[in-house]
């Protein structure tokens, strides 16, 4: 098992960042609908997705949020993260078998609530070029 990284709040400095990279697999697609409840055929019928102009079935959106929070809790900030606040969309699809770059950089740090603001990107590379999947912000409490 890995353990989550320490960083203290003092080396959360602006620019500091982390990133991880997952491939999305029709398992995780599927135990993820069966966590949550969520089994729109967009997520689980290969045909219906095509049928409304995807490529296959679409990834849940907060799939790759969890994703986020594997990033946020694990890496930066890691071990002391508390999310507080969330603002992620996602502006094209991802399919199974596609590979997601995450990243979170430092923007902002908050020393009298012992917060921290980190941009969220995440990217995937389809035909050579880099695609946006996701993207926006989060808020963590830094715990002491």
């Amino acid at each position: 098992m890995t353990h989550p990284r320490e960083v203290a709040f003092e080396d959360l400095s602006l620019g500091v960042s982390a990133d991880i990279s997952w491939t999305a697999g029709v398992e995780e697609i599927e135990a993820f609908a069966a966590l949550s409840g969520d089994r729109n055929p967009l997520h689980m019928d290969e045909a219906y997705a095509r049928e409304h102009g995807f490529t296959d079935r679409v990834v849940h959106g907060f799939l790759l949020g969890a994703k986020v929070s594997a990033l946020i809790g694990m890496f930066l900030p890691g071990r002391r993260c508390l999310l507080v606040e969330e603002s992620l969309n996602f502006p094209n699809p991802v399919y199974p078998g596609d590979e997601v770059t995450l990243s979170g950089e430092v923007m902002d740090t908050h020393a009298d609530f012992a917060q921290v603001s980190l941009k969220i990107k995440g990217e995937k590379k389809g035909g050579g070029e880099a695609q946006s999947v996701v993207r926006g912000s989060v808020l963590c409490k830094i715990l002491s």
